[in-house]
């Protein structure tokens, strides 16, 4: 908030992000500032939307449901949300680990351990 009251008292532009070379008078995308960052930290093939992406990932990690991150990344169906969500494979096998174990007690209770 204080960078954007010092920007306030600063700046001649009705905008909070304006800019000299954008049509609409605005920052649009970060499009050169983005690639002078990925050439900077020498990362090849990182678009922003990557970064969306990995978001919705990290969020569905901490256990927010497939709506919760639909609503986050404002989209109105929630099965366009399922293609960016990619679970950490830890998390996978941790639930598969959990999983076998809760098999393995079922059969070991109906005695059928051995017919598996």
């Amino acid at each position: 908030m204080e960078i954007l009251q010092a920007r306030k008292l600063t700046s001649k532009s009705k905008l909070v992000l304006p800019s000299a070379t954008s049509e609409s008078g605005h920052l649009a995308h970060p499009n050169s500032a983005w690639k002078i960052i990925c050439e900077k930290a020498r990362i090849k093939n990182f678009r922003i939307h990557d970064l969306r992406r990995t978001f919705a990932s990290c969020i569905g990690d901490v256990g927010a449901s497939q709506r919760t991150i639909s609503i986050a990344l404002n989209h109105i169906s929630p099965e366009s949300t399922i293609s960016y969500t990619i679970p950490c494979l830890k998390l996978v096998q941790e639930y598969m680990s959990k999983a076998t174990q809760i098999i393995k007690g079922c059969a070991r209770s109906y005695n059928i351990y051995n017919t598996i």
